[in-house]
């Protein structure tokens, strides 16, 4: 539900693995786009027959509410005995951090976002979710019953940490409060003050860096896949400082398995599923979300001996290979395996 003909950003870095991995292992035909292209390619899709050969459809959704098409073409798969498997990414709706409903049009959004689950739900075989969590807070005491395919990693990298590396890596939104962004620039200056020879380097889409003015130790990015990995030799730890709350506390940002897939420490803040993460990878450091207890994480990090700093890259880059998108893929394709009336 989303256009994979404009780089790869935000959604589509899943999808576009996904999409990827997928074709390696199976025949793949791909639907995508915003609302508009969808509903015209959805429906050449139907017309041309080619919905009688499939063996399943998987289907990735939006954080936009489907179309009437959506729900269509897949009642249209499902009367045809086609098993659908809908992933539903994220519910950023139903959380005020992410987004209030302080406008008519996010109110309806809102209201309509349940409905709207429920009516995909109803024509596919199975939903999906990130987690858990999120599985509870969109579908209620049902959540339970729902598939969980939690984002994956890319190939990990062995990119050596050079003898003066002291920066910290964040990738994302550094303006919009629920990233944490603001509380990092403020831990990484409170370290500083302390004596902690650290800088911090910001890998952000344009309008979404800090706002100026920056101090010196700030560096501004742009740069995603190989752009980053070369910033790595200066790259001490990589840092998701999420403040915690309802949707942070159930959210899997992709962005935490990228940085595993760096092969750096991770600093994260102590929201539920990310801490999870990195705990059990034994991957890094879980902080506090304030201010004070990130500064702390900051100089923890930048003061933790080199054997430590290798094991924790080592342990990351052995969490990012167990955690693949080839691994997902296997599993979204044996969703589809076996006779379709044993679905």
């Amino acid at each position: 539900m989303y256009p994979l003909d404009q780089g790869r950003w935000g959604p589509t870095v899943r999808i576009g693995h996904l999409r990827d991995e997928l074709g390696q292992l199976v025949r793949l035909d791909v639907v995508a786009g915003y609302r508009g292209p969808r509903r015209v390619a959805l429906a050449r899709y139907a017309w041309s027959g080619r919905l009688r050969g499939l063996d399943g459809i998987y289907v990735e959704s939006s954080t936009f509410l489907p179309a009437e098409l959506d729900v269509a073409f897949l009642g249209l798969a499902r009367a045809l005995g086609i098993p659908v498997v809908m992933y539903v990414r994220d519910a950023y709706q139903l959380f005020d951090d992410y987004a209030r409903a302080d406008t008519l049009r996010r109110r309806i959004g809102r209201w309509a976002f349940r409905p709207a689950i429920r009516a995909l739900g109803a024509v596919s075989t199975r939903l999906a979710f990130p987690t858990r969590g999120l599985a509870e807070a969109v579908l209620g005491e049902t959540g339970g019953t729902a598939l969980l395919l939690p984002p994956a990693s890319p190939a990990p990298v062995e990119v050596e940490r050079g003898p003066t590396a002291n920066r910290l890596l964040f990738v994302g939104d550094a303006r919009l409060p629920a990233q944490g962004g603001d509380r990092l620039l403020s831990a990484v200056a409170l370290a500083r003050e302390r004596g902690v020879d650290v800088e911090l380097t910001v890998v952000a889409r344009p309008g979404q860096e800090p706002s100026p003015p920056l101090p010196s130790w700030v560096s501004i990015i742009r740069a995603e896949g190989d752009g980053i990995v070369a910033l790595l030799p200066e790259v001490l730890a990589t840092v998701i400082p999420r403040p915690r709350s309802a949707y942070n506390d159930l959210a899997l940002p992709i962005k935490l398995f990228e940085g595993l897939a760096y092969g750096r420490p991770l600093l994260v803040t102590n929201c539920r599923e990310q801490a999870m993460v990195v705990r059990e990878a034994d991957a890094g450091i879980v902080a506090g979300d304030t201010v004070e207890e990130l500064a702390e994480g900051v100089a923890r990090i930048a003061s933790a001996p080199a054997e430590e700093l290798d094991r924790w890259s080592a342990n990351a880059r052995v969490a990012a290979a167990s955690a693949s998108w080839r691994r997902r893929a296997v599993e979204i394709v044996q969703l589809f395996e076996g006779p379709r009336d044993a679905r």
